[in-house]
């Protein structure tokens, strides 16, 4: 057993296998600190993960932190919080998220932005990160914050920071790069899928739903057409204002 912070929140990770804390290890915190949420896998959780995928089965441990995340992800909205399935990146100090169907492209997206912005770009997560609505010191009106976490995606993007989250960017390829804004309602749909949602009918729905609709009036979104090129990354980071010159 040991604990992380993460979002935070100190998380306890009841854990037997040593593949989970080597996963974690960026972000142990202190033992004695109370946790606000607790994560445990029971044999029949383990077997039952193992069983969906076989053929692709990394080790007990490897299904050990998947199930563990999925625990964590149904905890998050008691705490304003969420997993969504994007990669988010930093740049000046503000976060920008990129989310899409799997395949299409949002690890090579975000590499692009690292090629083009060098030491600027700093990837906080690149597969499942935290965003947490959090409020101002001075009392107003709360901030969409984007969060690393050891589970990043198989390139390992991650860094223990945070940021305030500037834009919701949904890639979709395309022959011409084109960013615009879209009306987030009009896409709820195509939105929520992007949400890390287990199964087993723990996570509390109707809060969750809630948090899209405060994500969606916080942030503004985007669409991103993109070629698989590194003009797409060059194109967005000219829209946002970002400049593309390497320190």
């Amino acid at each position: 057993m040991f604990q992380i912070e993460a979002a935070g929140l100190v998380i306890r990770l009841e854990n037997r296998y040593d593949y989970v804390r080597n996963l974690c290890r960026d972000y142990i915190t202190d033992p004695d600190r109370p946790a606000d949420i607790t994560a445990a896998v029971s044999e029949e959780e383990l077997r039952r993960e193992i069983e969906k995928a076989p053929e692709c089965f990394f080790g007990d441990g490897y299904a050990e932190g998947v199930v563990m995340y999925e625990k964590i992800s149904n905890a998050l909205p008691a705490f304003d919080a969420f997993v969504m399935h994007s990669s988010v990146v930093e740049v000046g100090g503000k976060a920008y998220c990129f989310a899409a169907e799997s395949g299409t492209g949002k690890s090579t997206h975000t590499r692009y932005w690292k090629e083009a912005l060098g030491d600027r770009v700093m990837v906080i997560n690149g597969d499942k990160p935290i965003y947490r609505f959090v409020c101002q010191g001075d009392g107003s009106s709360d901030t969409l914050m984007a969060y690393g976490t050891p589970w990043c995606g198989k390139e390992n993007w991650q860094t223990r920071t945070s940021a305030p989250l500037a834009a919701l960017c949904l890639l979709e390829r395309g022959e011409e790069n084109a960013v615009y804004p879209v009306d987030a309602f009009e896409l709820l749909g195509e939105l929520t899928k992007h949400f890390h949602l287990p199964g087993g009918g723990q996570v509390d729905m109707p809060k969750l739903m809630e948090l899209v609709d405060r994500m969606v009036t916080t942030v503004p979104v985007f669409r991103l057409r993109c070629r698989n090129d590194i003009s797409a990354a060059e194109e967005a980071i000219r829209y946002f204002g970002l400049g593309g010159e390497k320190e």
